[in-house]
């Protein structure tokens, strides 16, 4: 599997490869669930900390690896005895299944929240509204309409709101395969472009420059994904560098179709095992 997947970009798009792999082990006739963490930066307007990595390939241009929360699938594995919470994270754990327990260890944040629900959900929204002013109506019921799911009250500032599916502006728009294409792509740029500049003496700006490209996600989206410009990205860098950009916007473009193909497959699998 790990061959086959865009892992060792761990600036983004987890949520992508953990809702591939549920999908890839739907396919086979296996039912997964997904674990997700939330870092009090996300949840919480009074508290910043987040799920922090030293960044070991030397990509990120502050040196670590930032993320407001992380997930992976989780397979309910039996010992014949009881079930087991297994989860499947190639970035984190390329070795194999670890316990639940142990994956979150692994990410060493205070104040860590962590769900555990079904596959099917694949990102959620964020809110500045508590849950309170979204759980009651006007004459003080509980509207289960309002929202998929209710979160904990621990969640104080309760910024997670609104957990969806793989379905409407996500699906029309390939979020899931355009992920999978950007980490790909970006793999694709460290291994060729910088990790061989990494180990020269005479290559400090190029290299800088390739990590604010690469090393940031939002702009390797906005250049690669969007084919825009932004503060960092702006039109003098991008026509600095306008060879190597325009090289690797093909890459992307053919990691989109090779992901948009995979995804169908998949789904077509799905569809017909339903039918059956």
């Amino acid at each position: 599997m790990k061959a086959s997947l865009p892992v060792g970009y761990q600036q983004a798009n987890c949520h992508n490869l953990s809702h591939y792999i549920s999908l890839l082990l739907e396919s086979k006739g296996i039912i997964t669930s997904k674990i997700w963490a939330f870092s009090p930066g996300i949840y919480s307007n009074s508290n910043s900390q987040l799920i922090t990595f030293i960044d070991k390939k030397e990509l990120s241009p502050n040196g670590t690896i930032d993320w407001g929360y992380h997930v992976a699938t989780v397979l309910h594995v039996n010992d014949g005895i009881e079930t087991h919470q297994m989860v499947i994270d190639l970035e984190l754990f390329p070795k194999g299944l670890v316990h639940y327990k142990t994956w979150l260890d692994k990410l060493k944040t205070k104040k860590l929240i962590s769900l555990m629900l079904d596959f099917e959900w694949y990102l959620f929204n964020s809110t500045m509204i508590p849950n309170s002013q979204l759980k009651y109506d006007a004459n003080g019921m509980l509207n289960s309409k309002l929202k998929n799911i209710i979160l904990p009250e621990t969640f104080s500032d309760k910024l997670i709101d609104d957990f969806y599916k793989y379905t409407d502006d996500s699906l029309q728009n390939q979020w899931l395969e355009k992920g999978l294409a950007i980490n790909a792509t970006a793999v694709e740029f460290y291994t060729e472009e910088i990790a061989p500049l990494l180990k020269l003496n005479n290559q400090a700006q190029l290299i800088n420059d390739y990590k604010n490209l690469v090393g940031n996600v939002f702009n390797f989206e906005t250049v690669f994904r969007d084919n825009r410009w932004n503060y960092d990205m702006t039109t003098d860098f991008q026509n600095q560098y306008y060879t190597i950009i325009n090289k690797y916007r093909e890459i992307y473009n053919n990691n989109l179709i090779k992901w948009g193909l995979s995804v169908a497959n998949l789904k077509n699998i799905i569809d017909s095992k339903k039918i059956e």
